[in-house]
């Protein structure tokens, strides 16, 4: 889509021959009143400009929503952070990423994630109880460091995407979200369902890397 109408810049370009005008007439008799007439009509002009060049509303990219992975946008903590393209970012793909792991990041994300793995046995209550709202909560507060935790200790000191730990790490990530969503949905025994399916990912996931 064009940045602006045809139309647009032939109003924007004759505003902007009306305020030159403006400008250029005003005489020497004026000399000590024109300066700031002078000066709004140059900034007018600038201002104009500036309008001509820019993106119109229709062309900005509206985010896409999704709700814990599920709607295919990218707002959610989930996707927006899947091989960005910053390489000074911590959850880049690793080409030229200036973010390298090392052994004490590592260590920290153990025991964050310790700390979430217990956080999220709190579910089943929430579950038996119809809460969708204390559900959510529970989830919402610990599932994106879940994921990031896993993957950082999944992908090691070598950076190693590739390996079943780092696959297992996202089913992890998807079942939470699915979880999540069944919750806000009230369909509850596929909660219970999502839930069993969590723990069991899980501790396949800590299998592989001995955690």
């Amino acid at each position: 889509m064009a940045r602006i109408s045809n139309t647009s810049k032939l109003i924007l370009s004759l505003l902007l021959g009306v305020t030159l005008t403006q400008l250029l007439r005003s005489g020497p008799e004026n000399a000590y009143v024109q300066p700031t007439r002078r000066e709004a009509a140059a900034a007018a002009a600038a201002a104009l400009l500036a309008a001509a060049g820019a993106p119109g509303a229709a062309e900005a990219r509206a985010p896409t929503i999704s709700v814990f992975g599920f709607g295919g946008g990218m707002s959610d903590v989930y996707s927006q952070n899947d091989n960005p393209t910053n390489p000074y970012s911590q959850f880049s793909d690793g080409t030229n990423s200036v973010y390298k792991l090392t052994q004490d990041i590592l260590d920290k994300k153990k025991a964050e994630l310790a700390k979430g793995l217990d956080a999220i046995q709190a579910a089943p209550g929430f579950i038996q109880a119809k809460n969708p709202m204390k559900l959510n909560s529970c989830l919402r507060g610990v599932a994106f460091y879940i994921k990031s935790d896993m993957e950082a200790i999944s992908k090691g000191l070598n950076e190693d995407r590739s390996n079943a730990a780092f696959a297992k790490a996202r089913e992890v990530a998807q079942k939470l979200g699915e979880l999540g969503a069944h919750g806000r949905a009230k369909n509850w025994p596929q909660c219970d369902k999502d839930y069993a399916e969590v723990q069991s990912l899980i501790s396949e996931w800590k299998q592989m890397v001995a955690f």
